[in-house]
């Protein structure tokens, strides 16, 4: 097995698990403790803090340790955190638990990103992270799939298969290298000072539509199940529903590692701040399963352009680090933060306006315009006369 296959089938395996609690444990609130709104989303807000927290000082964490001790060390901890959400999955320690596993969980992704993408050209580069993001993207999906069947049978045993999981990736581990290796500074075919100033510009463009990206999910996620309950759907069904975005994400990133055509072109960005919102407002209020599964898939995809110019942006300028990785994370916890937070004060509105639903989506509505502002912004600053319609990498 190659280095980058091993990488790979770590990545599958971890986000695989990872979601199950992620995303799972929305459902599996609502199913076995009776969370209404207010409660998902105020555990969903926590989290995206925590997960902040976790991520930024991921750097300092895998200095000190070497990466794959560091690792190691991670998916040691969130394991034991998870045997002991499962011996006692209710209450405050529930919620505690839930907290320390997605801080420790954000401390270890950029670790893996930076291994993904060290030592590579950015062609090169490219198709690994390309890779990388169908190796997490798919397993969203189906575990968010998996997730509803896992409740319904097993209730509890959500957080007890995530070990499991776990445990299966610790052995990719152990046969990584201590450090990876980075590229050379004046390589050749590391980008000149002039089309990294532009590539910086599509990073910042991207990161933005990113985090109200990652804010809508956020919205999306922990007001779902209470969504589709109402309509009457069984939480089989529930998360059968809510995986048609993953489903749509994991089809994009598909798209975008087979082809470079994309590589600094900022119409590609421009086009995500038009289609996200659009996805995302007809999946909040659909009201009916179809247009509520294409909103969901049309949401998917455009966020998923985003996430991937964002995370391929910041390894080329950022030559692979940990760090850049970090506050690639960092900025997708801040989604996390923004959504729930949005939500929570539209849930305050829409009790004064005795209308639940509008109230939400005035609260929400600053998130679309940042996205949508902050989308554009770099790129109307960006000059006309960029390298946009140069040759974007030299082949391999």
């Amino acid at each position: 097995m190659t280095y980058l296959t091993r990488l790979l089938v770590f990545t599958f395996i971890e986000e695989f698990a990872t979601v199950l609690v992620h995303r799972g444990v929305y459902f599996y609130t609502r199913e076995a403790l009776g969370f209404g709104e207010n409660e998902n989303l105020l555990l969903a807000l926590c989290m995206g803090a925590v997960y902040v927290i976790g991520a930024l000082p991921s750097h300092r964490t895998a200095k000190w340790l070497g990466n794959r001790w560091a690792l190691l060390c991670l998916l040691a901890c969130q394991i034991a955190t998870l045997a002991l959400v499962y011996q006692r999955p209710r209450g405050w320690l529930l919620a505690v638990g839930f907290l320390v596993f997605s801080g420790l969980n954000a401390m270890m992704w950029p670790i893996v990103e930076s291994y993904v993408s060290a030592g590579l050209t950015p062609l090169a580069a490219s198709k690994a992270i390309g890779k990388f993001n169908i190796a997490w993207s798919i397993p969203v999906a189906l575990a968010v799939w998996a997730s509803g069947p896992i409740i319904y049978h097993t209730a509890a045993g959500l957080f007890l298969c995530a070990a499991g999981g776990m445990v299966l990736a610790i052995t990719l581990v152990l046969r990584l290298p201590a450090m990876p290796e980075h590229l050379a500074a004046d390589h050749p075919e590391r980008p000149s000072p002039e089309r990294l100033r532009w590539l910086r510009a599509l990073m910042m463009s991207s990161r933005l539509s990113m985090v109200a990206g990652y804010a809508m999910l956020y919205v999306l996620s922990p007001l779902l199940p209470v969504l589709l309950s109402r309509l009457g759907y069984t939480v089989v069904a529930q998360t059968a529903l809510a995986g048609c975005l993953d489903a749509g994400r994991a089809i994009i990133f598909l798209v975008m590692e087979r082809t470079q055509t994309w590589h600094g072109r900022r119409s590609v960005l421009a086009l995500v701040v038009i289609l996200m919102p659009i996805g995302f407002l007809l999946a909040l209020s659909g009201g009916r399963g179809d247009l509520i599964a294409l909103g969901l898939v049309l949401f998917g995809a455009s966020h998923g352009v985003s996430y991937f110019a964002s995370l391929y942006y910041a390894m080329v300028t950022g030559n692979a680090a940990v760090k850049s990785a970090g506050t690639h994370e960092g900025l997708v916890g801040a989604g996390f933060v923004l959504g729930p937070a949005a939500a929570l004060v539209g849930r305050e509105l829409g009790s004064l306006w005795h209308q639940a639903a509008v109230g939400i989506l005035a609260g929400v509505s600053p998130i679309v315009a940042f996205g949508a502002l902050g989308g554009l912004w770099p790129l109307l600053r960006a000059s006309r006369r960029g390298p946009e319609r140069s040759r974007i990498e030299p082949a391999d």
